[in-house]
């Protein structure tokens, strides 16, 4: 040792008055610290030391020996010579006894049942899921007596804070509050403030959380953590100046606030996306953080800044409801999902991710462990997460800790269940439990696999994704398509055509007059990346009655490149009507080089939006491709690639389909074929074919342009034919890009 243990002893200048004062309580803070830089090499002269301090006869020094001893011993624990650390909790009791209104012996008294704590759950033949947590809660108690005794004591303030908030029990937050709003008042430490800040957030102080903050930041100058922890705070409650501060937290670089913002997106971030985080500095990780985020309002048809606010609202609300009161989590062969957090549960997991499910469960059936059903309402198709609390043969668990299950007949208890009760209460979810039920045997064990198989989809990409899907309180009847066909400013467009109509429960549109429809789209290249977007209002005007069955028709377009991209959009009419529509896929024909047909453009006159290419052509479109039985069928295609003034084929064929999955029949019903000049290097046709010879049912229209050198390129687009009366609509076009 460099120094030896009792000189480093000596040199702790007590003065010890009836109460510690905070010179005494600094000197032993100093001689704390001094005592961590001793190594394990000097774990004998430690014994030694402790030793002699526990034999020491009673005298007006015993409390200031016993604590004394206590730092050694404490030491001792830490370097492994006392594992259990049960010397340094016997000495430091023994001083709380001497000396109850000293704040430094509850204090390390804390640290040492921390430690302790510690020490108990790396324990492997410690059973439980709780082991340690009895040990933690004690070492709050003793934090919030030193703080009793000396409210100004930073340490405990700090250490109170931080134990608090990682056991996750809301019934520690109002005794924790209260002392360390005496610290806040007392010593205005800035980390004694944020610890404070942050326990306030959690029991749902937002505006005196903010405060706080606001206050270390004043006492410490302008720093990283308190603008991210502000940001934290003002995202979670909706409150709009939260983006600034985060984004400007962002960019400094901060090794605790880099941490902490890294911990903020690792609910959600994939692994390269944490990887290019870490890659980041400055000014480039706000740039990040911010494109991160971006991306996700735009892929989600949100405006900007909604899912960052939105994250940091179900971070908040998860770390409420959803919390593991555990120190361990054991999982079994026949578990669905492995999360390994120990912060929440796969409740959490998946409300972090997907936000508040359209419909949750949790009933009660004889038998039954605690459990939760939630559906998620989405476009391309619903999810469904079981939730299941307690322990059995299908999975590890406990009463405070909700797992994934992939079916209800996983449930902890299901074996034990009336089977009628348990699937009749999961029937307001999907028709698939009913079919369970009631079918026979072969049908009822086909219903099992599938409703397994949706549990199973549902954990997969539930675990794996995030979404903020719009919802809307009443939904509307909606049909759309995106065809790429024409071009504006030398660039190829993109037409969103779209056909909308009441639900019979609450119908929104009652006929007359003109409705403002808002259309919100997002064209998504492989990376899952929106790169073209669309946000605007199409009037439409409807007729004086609106009869069942009867759509409105309009039409938005935006440019698009060359390729095949994803798409998905939203259609919207005032605050609560509207529909999200299933994922899509668009094919942009390049313009240029070879031959190349772009999207087929089919319609009825009068019931179809319509677009003018030209001054002398017309293109109807019809997003559903439905036509009456009898009724002329409007086509309109653009090819781009042609050699002015060569020769080209057209061939126009209709196939009839049939069977499932539908195959076209070898016969065309209706074949046209004729062959033109072309004008220039698009070739634009418009023709109308007569349906007379076509019976109700579902056909395919084929397109099929060939040059004089014999390459060729075509399209398709499948139809319905229906015995009706034929649709009226009302239509709406616009001719140039939106804002």
């Amino acid at each position: 040792m460099k120094l030896g243990l009792a000189a480093l002893l000596l040199l702790a200048p007590f003065a010890i008055a009836a109460g510690q004062r905070p010179a005494d309580r600094i000197a032993l803070d100093r001689l704390h610290d001094s005592l961590r830089a001793l190594t394990p090499f000097d774990t004998a002269a430690l014994r030694t030391e402790y030793r002699t301090l526990s034999g020491h006869a009673p005298s007006i020094r015993a409390p200031l020996t016993t604590l004394q001893s206590g730092l050694v011993a404490l030491r001792l624990g830490e370097l492994g010579a006392d594992a259990d650390f049960g010397e340094a909790l016997a000495s430091l009791r023994r001083a709380t006894r001497l000396e109850s209104d000293w704040p430094a012996p509850w204090y390390l008294l804390g640290v040492a049942a921390s430690r302790r704590a510690a020490w108990e759950q790396a324990d492997p033949l410690a059973l439980g899921n709780r082991v340690g947590v009895g040990t933690l809660e004690h070492a709050a108690e003793y934090y919030a007596k030193a703080l009793s005794a000396d409210p100004g004591y930073a340490r405990a303030a700090i250490a109170l804070g931080g134990l608090v908030l990682s056991l996750h029990d809301t019934a520690l937050y109002a005794g924790a509050l209260n002392a360390l709003r005496r610290a806040g008042r007392a010593g205005r430490s800035p980390d004694v403030l944020l610890a404070l800040g942050r326990v306030e957030r959690a029991a749902g102080e937002s505006d005196s959380a903010i405060a706080a903050f606001e206050a270390a930041r004043a006492a410490r100058g302008p720093g990283a953590l308190e603008l991210l922890e502000i940001a934290r705070t003002r995202l979670a409650s909706g409150q709009p100046e939260g983006p600034s501060a985060y984004f400007e937290g962002a960019s400094a670089d901060d090794s605790a606030a880099v941490a902490e913002y890294r911990a903020d997106l690792t609910p959600i971030a994939t692994e390269s996306e944490l990887a290019e985080f870490d890659a980041s500095l400055g000014a480039a990780r706000a740039d990040f953080l911010r494109h991160f985020w971006l991306e996700r309002d735009r892929a989600e048809l949100r405006g900007e800044g909604e899912r960052l606010q939105e994250h940091y609202r179900r971070l908040s609300y998860a770390r409420r409801n959803f919390a593991l009161t555990l120190s361990r989590r054991f999982y079994g062969s026949a578990d669905a999902y492995r999360s390994g957090s120990t912060e929440l549960d796969d409740r959490g997991v998946i409300y972090v991710r997907h936000g508040d499910p359209a419909e949750r469960l949790h009933p009660f059936v004889f038998g039954l462990m605690p459990n939760e059903t939630w559906r998620y309402d989405r476009a391309d198709g619903d999810l469904l997460f079981h939730f299941s609390s307690g322990s059995d043969e299908n999975g590890g668990g406990d009463l405070y800790d909700y797992r994934l299950v992939e079916s209800v007949l996983d449930l902890h208890g299901a074996s034990d269940a009336p089977v009628d009760q348990l699937l009749l209460s999961r029937q307001s979810l999907s028709p698939v439990y009913g079919r369970m039920l009631n079918w026979g045997h072969y049908g009822a064990g086909r219903s099992r696999a599938r409703e397994r198989g949706i549990g199973q989809a549902s954990i997969a990409f539930g675990t794996t994704t995030d979404s903020y899907e719009l919802q809307f309180a009443h939904r509307l009847s909606v049909a759309a398509n995106l065809i790429a066909i024409g071009r504006e400013a030398g660039r190829p467009i993109g037409h969103f055509v779209f056909a909308l109509a009441s639900p019979d429960s609450a119908p929104p549109l009652r006929g007359g007059g003109s409705y403002a429809v808002r259309v919100r789209l997002a064209v998504i290249d492989g990376a899952g990346q929106a790169f073209a977007t669309v946000d605007t209002v199409v009037a439409v005007r409807a007729p004086a009655r609106l009869e069942p069955g009867q759509y409105l028709l309009g039409r938005a377009q935006l440019p698009l490149p060359p390729g095949t991209w994803d798409w998905r959009a939203a259609v919207q009419i005032g605050e609560d009507a509207g529909a999200v529509l299933p994922r899509d896929t668009v094919r942009v024909a390049a313009a240029g080089g070879r031959l190349s047909l772009g999207d087929l453009a089919l319609g009825v006159v009068g019931a179809s939006a319509i677009w003018l290419p030209s001054p002398v052509d017309t293109a109807y479109m019809t997003p559903f491709g439905i036509v009456r039985e009898g009724s002329e069928l409007e086509l309109y295609y653009e090819a781009t690639g042609a050699s002015p003034a060569a020769r080209y084929a057209h061939e126009i064929a209709v196939y009839r389909l049939k069977g499932e999955p539908a195959v076209a029949e070898r016969r065309p019903v209706v074949r046209v074929g004729f062959s033109e000049a072309a004008g220039d290097s698009v070739i634009r046709a418009r023709r109308t074919l007569q349906l007379q010879r076509l019976k109700p049912g579902r056909y395919l229209v084929e397109v099929r342009v060939s040059g004089p050198d014999g390459l060729s390129d075509a399209r398709r687009r499948e139809i319905m034919v229906i015995p009706i009366r034929s649709l009226r609509a009302a239509s709406s076009s616009r001719r140039t890009p939106p804002d």
